[in-house]
């Protein structure tokens, strides 16, 4: 019955981290890599399994005779044995924990930290990335990192002396170096594997991390007792390179999709400059005073992103102005007016066609709304309208009013910051005026 609520206990922890990583790789990846993920989690688990079951040694606990057929049938685990498969189960628990928060190296290195964890055997460990045409190490453990930075190999120089298959299928591979074959590298690459002590007498267990069938890195534990690894620490490891493989495939498509993001931006915003003359590099100023704008308010790096590309764009639905309005020289209509009020509405209808903006699109839709709900379209007032839409409302009307128009002359510096003093708590949410006021627009050149 104890051994029965142990492996119960122990099940239960598997299916929470399960459950874990399934819904934080959700949040991240596509549905193939989500896939991926979750076979190579399943392996992984069942590898664990099997190297502590390996590992550990069983006892039989003594008894009446008419429990002991039963206890010579069944397995019992020890308290220490439990904390080692608890421990275990922690270690992929937290390599998949906020995983979407971290940087790619602050995400690298808990995955080979916790690889290098997980294979007791190993010593020593080290990741190479392929930068350039060379591999160059960026995370180490056991290693003087200053002396492992000597190294570095060219494509045809670093599996020299391993065993390595060219193909898209990644695999772990283990071999031992009697010596290094001196002929083959340079005096100093020579030198720095003596200070590292891997010149001779040692087993390295590696595995090529791969995109699309290209290296890209290379992971390395090595130890130096002369037993080398066993055969389930070969399979985590394997199971390691596919996962870090996996995150640089789902990286290298986030770059991609990135740069078809700010592409798609620069085009839109070229081409209202093109359609009115008097806006050009307005958007890039309005970009700009807004992100310092929410900098100095401490603003986090998601939404100084949301403001950066919403502020640049937030003019886009003029597009949809007539020409003869934008560049009319002397004041408007009443009529004119309210079809200057639609690009707004245009701006949104345009944007949200760009699968992932809808805070894009939320913001550039509210840039006129006011503090004291007087704006437009909605007539949104206070907290009903995004910090950030306050932000680039009053970036807007500060570069507008700075700048020469068809029917106006640039107001001064001075006098624009008046006007924004005068209008806080009105058309400007306070807060924001008197940091705009004080740390951006009386300091910026």
């Amino acid at each position: 019955m104890k051994s029965l609520k142990r492996m119960l206990l122990i099940q239960t922890l598997l299916m929470i981290v399960f459950l874990i990583c399934i819904t934080t790789i959700s949040e991240v990846f596509d549905k193939k890599i989500h896939f991926l993920f979750i076979l190579s989690f399943i392996f992984m688990n069942l590898l664990i399994i099997s190297k502590l079951k390996s590992e550990s040694n069983f006892i039989e606990k003594k008894g009446p005779p008419q429990l002991l057929k039963l206890n010579q049938r069944e397995h019992y685990l020890t308290g220490e044995q439990e904390e080692i498969i608890y421990n275990k189960i922690r270690l992929i628990v937290e390599t998949f924990e906020n995983m979407h928060k971290l940087s790619k190296k602050d995400y690298l290195k808990k995955v080979f930290d916790s690889a290098f964890e997980l294979i007791t055997e190993a010593e020593k460990g080290s990741f190479f990335e392929f930068d350039g045409d060379k591999y160059v190490p960026i995370l180490s453990k056991g290693y003087d990192f200053e002396t492992l930075m000597k190294l570095s190999f060219k494509k045809d120089v670093a599996f020299i002396g391993f065993e390595y298959a060219d193909n898209p299928n990644i695999e772990a591979y283990e071999t031992y170096i009697p010596e290094r074959d001196s002929s083959k590298f340079s005096k100093e690459i020579i030198e720095a594997f003596k200070e590292l002590g891997t010149y001779s007498g040692f087993t390295s267990l590696y595995a090529p991390i791969q995109v699309d069938g290209n290296n890209v890195g290379m992971i390395c534990l090595e130890n130096f007792n002369k037993i080398g690894f066993k055969r389930t620490s070969k399979k985590i490891l394997k199971h390691y390179a596919q996962l870090i493989s996996h995150f640089y495939s789902q990286r290298i498509y986030q770059e991609k999709k990135t740069k078809f993001y700010k592409d798609t931006v620069t085009a839109l915003a070229s081409a209202i400059e093109i359609k009115d003359i008097y806006t050009e590099g307005h958007g890039q100023r309005v970009q700009e005073y807004s992100c310092l704008i929410a900098q100095k308010m401490n603003l986090s790096m998601e939404q100084i992103e949301n403001i950066k590309i919403a502020s640049l764009l937030h003019d886009i639905g003029k597009i949809g102005i007539p020409i003869e309005i934008l560049h009319k020289p002397g004041p408007l209509t009443k009529d004119e007016y309210e079809t200057i009020k639609l690009h707004p509405e245009y701006s949104k209808k345009i944007l949200e066609n760009i699968d992932g903006f809808s805070k894009i699109v939320e913001l550039a839709y509210a840039h006129h709304e006011h503090y004291d709900g007087s704006g437009y379209p909605l007539g949104l007032k206070g907290k009903e309208i995004p910090i950030e839409a306050h932000i680039i409302q009053l970036a807007d009307a500060y570069d507008a009013m700075t700048s020469e128009r068809s029917y106006r002359k640039a107001m001064s510096k001075e006098k624009a910051i008046e006007v924004i003093r005068n209008g806080s708590g009105k058309q400007f949410h306070p807060d924001i005026a008197k940091i705009a006021v004080e740390d951006v627009f009386t300091l910026y050149k």
